[in-house]
């Protein structure tokens, strides 16, 4: 595969760490690899850039050192300062692309060997999550869900298991949970808005039925918006309606700004896009107790949080997909990833984000639940921040989950906005 070199900003690279990963001071060894190498990065000493397919950065430095053509080589990752590393079966498998691109480019390397000593290295043919490094919630535990008849629909993401429903026909109308739910909360409006689109509801990965990696370096706000990027392709969907709300808008939102062409219209509900800018106090009581819990009583959150009472049976549901601690990974992350400063990982994509985001013309509908004090301030930055906004659509008494409070309603008035 072809390296896409780019020229990353240097606000960007200010925010990035570098971390050495090959370096290669025989690169002359062959005067015709130097050579191709040089042509194809355009250049003979100095650095080039290029994103992987896990969207991380990286750089190829090359130098001269006086023989007329490139006799060194480095390679640096570029990670987010304040993350950890990315998982290394993804470092590992860029590297491979790149070792996959030189045999490419210069003549006499064989880019079929290098893949055929990769996987007698490797022992498989591509680097993947190691063995017992992602668990699956066993599917008794989702057994007769109330209000959830759906069977799942599972698609591979990158060796990893995602779930999904989906019921009715049409355009799709894609339904983004957030944290620590995943897509039962939208089973009371899934019966109105599948009469008038096909409604697919998938579950995050580390949640719900989707598969849980147990690393918390193999969560980022990177590699969510990746993953769900590729279910949308993996599905082909186009002129999706997206319907989201909590992460789902932070997650849903970043897809958008990458893939315009594949949105027809957007419902934002109770989430917000962040910058760097200060959250509520309400959102940092909540990040902080987060950070400190070994385990989250999702019943009892649930309960809580939501205005209506919940049935035991469906508040059971909730904490379904999490047997013990070890499955919650995902949803114990989630907090710390949310950009709350400037210099915070996920900031400044979003910044780009949203200079895409204000020049599209997609209608978009707001329907807010107005007592949650979390995402108080989301509706009037997004209606900031998007051309074709309707009217307000206060719902009133609805709190953070507003699908679980208001959940007929608020899909009955997407319809209405959909027909209209």
């Amino acid at each position: 595969m072809p390296l896409q070199f780019v020229m990353p900003s240097d606000e960007e690279l200010a925010l990035l760490r570098a971390d050495p990963l090959l370096w290669e001071q025989e690169l002359d060894v062959r005067p015709e690899v130097a050579a191709a190498i040089e042509k194809a990065a355009g250049r003979r000493s100095g650095r080039v850039y290029w994103r992987s397919a896990h969207d991380h950065l990286y750089a190829l430095e090359l130098a001269d050192l006086g023989r007329g053509r490139p006799s060194m080589a480095m390679v640096y990752g570029f990670w987010d300062r304040y993350e950890p590393r990315p998982p290394e079966h993804e470092i590992t498998a860029d590297l491979l692309d790149l070792s996959l691109w030189v045999a490419e480019v210069a003549e006499g390397i064989d880019p079929a060997d290098v893949a055929r000593v990769a996987t007698f290295a490797l022992g498989r043919e591509r680097p993947t999550w190691p063995e017992g490094s992602v668990l699956r919630t066993p599917d008794e535990r989702f057994a007769d869900l109330p209000g959830y008849p759906y069977p799942p629909r599972y698609v591979e993401i990158e060796g990893l298991r995602m779930a999904y429903i989906e019921t009715g026909a049409g355009d799709p109308i894609l339904c983004l949970h957030g944290e620590p739910t995943w897509g039962y909360l939208y089973r009371r409006m899934i019966p109105a808005l599948a009469a008038v689109g096909r409604v697919v509801v998938p579950d995050l990965i580390g949640f719900g039925r989707s598969d849980k990696p147990v690393a918390p370096n193999a969560y980022s706000y990177r590699a969510h918006v990746r993953w769900v990027r590729r279910f949308i392709e993996a599905l082909d969907l186009r002129r999706i309606t997206l319907v989201c709300q909590d992460w789902g808008g932070l997650i849903g939102l970043r897809v958008l700004a990458q893939q315009p062409e594949r949105f027809a219209r957007l419902v934002a509900m109770n989430t917000a896009f962040p910058a760097g800018e200060a959250p509520s106090e309400a959102f940092l009581r909540w990040r902080r107790f987060s950070q400190q819990a070994r385990w989250l009583d999702l019943p009892g959150m649930m309960r809580q949080a939501v205005r209506r009472s919940l049935a035991d049976a469906e508040t059971a549901a909730y904490g379904a997909p999490f047997p013990d601690a070890r499955y919650q990974t995902g949803a114990l992350v989630f907090p710390r990833l949310v950009p709350i400063r400037p210099e915070h990982p996920g900031a400044y994509d979003n910044r780009q984000a949203i200079a895409t985001l204000r020049t599209l013309e997609l209608p978009v509908l707001l329907p807010w639940g107005d007592s949650d004090p979390i995402t108080s301030q989301g509706e009037a930055q997004l209606r900031g921040i998007f051309r074709n906004v309707a009217p307000p659509f206060p719902v009133r008494g609805a709190g953070h989950f507003i699908q679980e409070d208001r959940g007929e309603e608020v899909a009955e008035g997407i319809v209405r906005w959909l027909r209209g």
